[in-house]
């Protein structure tokens, strides 16, 4: 392997070898390797099949709504009123570090995702429609507990979600970077990544 490359294996390796880990590379989560539950997800929510509200509706300006107010105020108290009402009973979830099928679990790992933080939320930058799939671009602000009160980091990202008929999210698929913000933050994962940005 040359020394100025390393591969996303050697990276796995790596971390392995430091951490202890021993799961599989084929089992882990992946953020956005188009694998075949993503493909059945993707035919499942074709908006040709599930009629979500016409671009331009009241409607369709409510459902947008729905999701930019869930994560603008990203609060224990909105987010267990209104994950529900935001998201499909069956649905398909995707960011960084899990995936689910079903609302109630991604309202269970949302609030989850709260404990080391003093605050957190979204700010929205826009919102682009190619026929029925939207793509929110947000910057993602969060107030560690461990760091003084007001100390916010900030991360951008983009969402790729499809609606339903009902005008909710039966598709959520997330194309963001945690290295910066998360990643960096374990000392082990902050010093293998400072080497591996070296080596690049």
């Amino acid at each position: 392997m040359p020394a100025k490359r390393i591969h996303r294996s050697s990276l796995i390796l790596i971390l392995s070898l430091f951490t202890g880990c021993t799961t599989s590379y084929k089992t882990m989560h992946t953020q956005t390797v188009p694998d075949d539950t993503y493909h059945a997800a993707l035919r499942s929510s074709d908006p040709a099949a599930n009629q979500p509200p016409a671009p331009g509706s009241d409607a369709e300006a409510a459902m947008l709504e729905r999701v930019k107010q869930l994560f603008s105020n990203y609060t224990r108290d909105n987010l267990a009123a209104n994950i529900t009402e935001v998201y499909a009973e069956e649905v398909y979830f995707r960011d960084a570090f899990k995936q689910f099928s079903r609302a109630e679990d991604i309202r269970d790992y949302m609030l989850a995702g709260l404990a080391p933080l003093e605050q957190a939320e979204f700010v929205f930058e826009r919102v682009a429609r190619s026929g029925n799939d939207y793509y929110f671009d947000w910057t993602m602000r969060l107030d560690f507990k461990k760091t003084s009160t007001g100390s916010w980091e900030e991360s951008i990202g983009v969402s790729h979600m499809r609606f339903n008929s009902e005008g909710k999210v039966i598709f959520h698929q997330d194309y963001w970077d945690p290295t910066d913000i998360v990643y960096r933050r374990i000392p082990i994962a902050r010093q293998l990544i400072a080497f591996v940005k070296k080596k690049l």
